[in-house]
C-alpha cells in the first residue's frame, strides 16, 4: 500500500500543498479574529460605562460581558480552528518533505510553520485570562508570523529582475523587521491598557514613569486603562514613531518590487500600510471602538504577510535529497 503523498505526481502533490498551505492561512487568520476578538472583549473594549469598566478591567476584574454567547462561540470556534491547523499542518510539512525536486524553501516554511503552530499550542493553557503582556506578545507575534509562513509557503515563485533581486531583499527584510517590531509594541500598548494614554495626536510626552508598559513582564499598575495613563505614554510614543519608519521602509519595498517587475504586489503593502495608518488614527482619537481595534489587529497581520510574500524565493534542493 502507498501513501496518498507517493501516488501523486509531482504537479498535484505541488498543487495539494499549495491549497493546503492556503487553507491553513485561512485558518490562522479566523483563529488571529478570534483570538483578538477574546483578548479585547476581556480588556473592556466597547464595555459600558466607559472608560471606568476598561480600567477595572485593568485591575484584574472582567467585564460584565465576558462570558456573553459570543464570547463563549468564539472560544469553542478557536478551539477548533486551532486543533484542525495542527493537524493540516503535519499533513502540509509531510507533503512538503516528499516533494520532487524537493525545495528547501518550502520544506523549511513547512517546519516553522508546524514549530510555531506548536508553540501556540503549549502557550495555549498560560492565555486565558493571564493579565502577563508577555503572554499577549507570544499569541500575538507567534501568529502572526505563522500567517505570513503559510501564505509565503502557499504563493508559487516569482519572478524579479535579477539586478533587483538584492534591493528587493533588503527592504523586504527590513519592512519585515520594523512590522514585527510595531506589532509588538501595538501588543504592550493593549496588554497594557495604555490606549487611552496619548487622545491627542501630538500631544504624547513620555515622562519618568512613562515607560512602564514597555515590560512585558510587569502587570499592568494602578492607573492602567484610564485617560493618560502616564505608565503608557512611552510605548504609545514609540508605537507613533514605528509608524513613521513602517511607511519608509514600505515605500522603499514598494518602489524595490516595481522595479523589479512585480508592479502589482507593489501596490499591496501601500495601500494596506495607509489604510492601518487611518485605523490607528481612529483609535487614537475614537477612544478604541473595539470594531477598529479589531480591523487593526487584522490589517496588521495581512500586512506583515503581504510583505514577507515579497522577498524573494530560494532555489530547490537536489531531488536525490
Amino acid at each position: 500500500m502507498h501513501s496518498p503523498t507517493t501516488v501523486l505526481n509531482p504537479q498535484r502533490r505541488q498543487r495539494l500543498l499549495r491549497h493546503s498551505a492556503w487553507l491553513s492561512a485561512a485558518l490562522v487568520l479566523l483563529v488571529i479574529c478570534l483570538s483578538a476578538f477574546l483578548r479585547q472583549s476581556n480588556a473592556g473594549l466597547g464595555c459600558a460605562p466607559w472608560p471606568a469598566c476598561h480600567a477595572r478591567a485593568a485591575a484584574g476584574e472582567p467585564p460584565q460581558d465576558a462570558s456573553g454567547p459570543a464570547q463563549r462561540g468564539a472560544r469553542a470556534l478557536h478551539r477548533v480552528s486551532a486543533t484542525s491547523l495542527l493537524l493540516l499542518l503535519l499533513a502540509v510539512a509531510a507533503l512538503a518533505r516528499t516533494s520532487r525536486p524537493r525545495s528547501g524553501g518550502q520544506l523549511r516554511l513547512a517546519l516553522i510553520a508546524l514549530a510555531l503552530v506548536l508553540f501556540l499550542a503549549g502557550l495555549g493553557p498560560f492565555t486565558s485570562g493571564s493579565r502577563l503582556p508577555a503572554v499577549t506578545l507570544g499569541n500575538l507575534l507567534g501568529g502572526f508570523l505563522l500567517f505570513a509562513v503559510c501564505v509565503r509557503l502557499g504563493l508559487p515563485p516569482a519572478a524579479s529582475r535579477t539586478g533587483e533581486v538584492g534591493r528587493l531583499r533588503r527592504w523586504a527584510w527590513a519592512a519585515v523587521a520594523l512590522l514585527l517590531a510595531q506589532s509588538a509594541l501595538g501588543g504592550l500598548i493593549s496588554a497594557g491598557y495604555a490606549g487611552l494614554s496619548c487622545p491627542e495626536l501630538l500631544g504624547c510626552h513620555p515622562g519618568a514613569q512613562g515607560w512602564l508598559s514597555l515590560n512585558p513582564w510587569q502587570i499592568p499598575d494602578t492607573g492602567a486603562g484610564l485617560p493618560r495613563y502616564a505608565g503608557g505614554t512611552g510605548v504609545q510614543w514609540l508605537h507613533r514613531l514605528g509608524t513613521l519608519a513602517v511607511l519608509v521602509a514600505v515605500l522603499g519595498l514598494a518602489r524595490a518590487a516595481w522595479h523589479s517587475g512585480r508592479r502589482t504586489a507593489a501596490l499591496a503593502p501601500v495601500a494596506l500600510v495607509l489604510l492601518q495608518a487611518q485605523l490607528g488614527i481612529a483609535l487614537a482619537l475614537g477612544g478604541l471602538p473595539l470594531g477598529a481595534a479589531l480591523a487593526h489587529n487584522l490589517l496588521a497581520a495581512l500586512l506583515l504577510a503581504v510583505v514577507a510574500a515579497l522577498l524573494p524565493r530560494g532555489r530547490p534542493l537536489s531531488p536525490r535529497l
